[in-house]
């Protein structure tokens, strides 16, 4: 199976579904994070680090992290998504190229502007490919299912919980990597443990994590089986 996974900064996909990619890739599935900005103004003011420090810093994190947890990134280098239309035309492309069976993405209720940026522009983008829209971009592409994950603004009532007891520890062994967030965050490893014990305790595990299932794709039933047969009468 092949996952795409889309994300605003570097460490959002660690904190929202970092303990799910470490598990995918575990299980053999091929893992594609894509991260749309570099994160040149994520650290704390007393680093008096300039942007493009940051910038360097922050890639060198994230293909730390990346071989961790086991998973190929691109970063896009995108400060801010200006142009709508082109952001979606590229994360068209990306979906066509890699063709995932499954998409992670940010949740469209978060409270940062680039998060929810990032989840429109993506959520279209998986729609779009599965048309006939932009057919320069390659032959069209249905993923089987769009997941929003929650970084800070949690959900009240997810629609998936995955286990991910055997990954937790990977996961905050892969936080520290991300250094230059520790200041600006502090407390992190403790918040990503408690979550994930929440989220562990809603589907019986010791740790998990949670998501909702977009819309935009509706399930589509098979020919061979297109409902689920009724329970055997006693």
């Amino acid at each position: 199976m092949r996952v795409l996974v889309f994300a605003a900064h570097p460490d959002d996909e660690l904190i929202g579904v970092g303990g799910t990619i470490a598990r995918l890739s575990q299980e053999g599935n091929e893992v594609l994070v894509v991260i749309f900005s570099r994160g040149g103004g994520g650290v704390a003011a007393e680093e008096r680090l300039g942007e493009e420090e940051v910038e360097e810093a922050r890639d060198a994190e994230t293909a730390a992290v990346a071989r961790l947890l086991g998973f190929r990134h691109r970063i896009l280098g995108v400060r801010e998504i200006i142009d709508r239309r082109e952001a979606v035309k590229e994360a068209v492309r990306l979906v066509r190229e890699f063709k995932p069976h499954l998409v992670f993405t940010h949740s469209p209720w978060d409270h940062h502007h680039l998060h929810v940026s990032v989840s429109k522009v993506t959520t279209e983008a998986v729609w779009q490919a599965s048309t006939r829209a932009y057919g320069q971009l390659g032959e069209p592409w249905r993923a089987g299912a769009v997941y929003y994950y929650e970084v800070w603004d949690l959900f009240t009532k997810p629609h998936l919980l995955v286990d991910i007891t055997p990954q937790l520890e990977v996961k905050v062994e892969a936080m520290k990597l991300y250094r230059t967030q520790l200041k600006v965050f502090p407390g992190i490893t403790e918040y990503l443990r408690s979550l994930a014990r929440v989220r562990g305790y809603l589907a019986g595990v010791e740790y998990a994590e949670a998501f909702l299932r977009s819309d935009s794709l509706p399930s589509v039933a098979s020919s061979g089986a297109p409902f689920p047969r009724p329970p055997a009468a006693p």
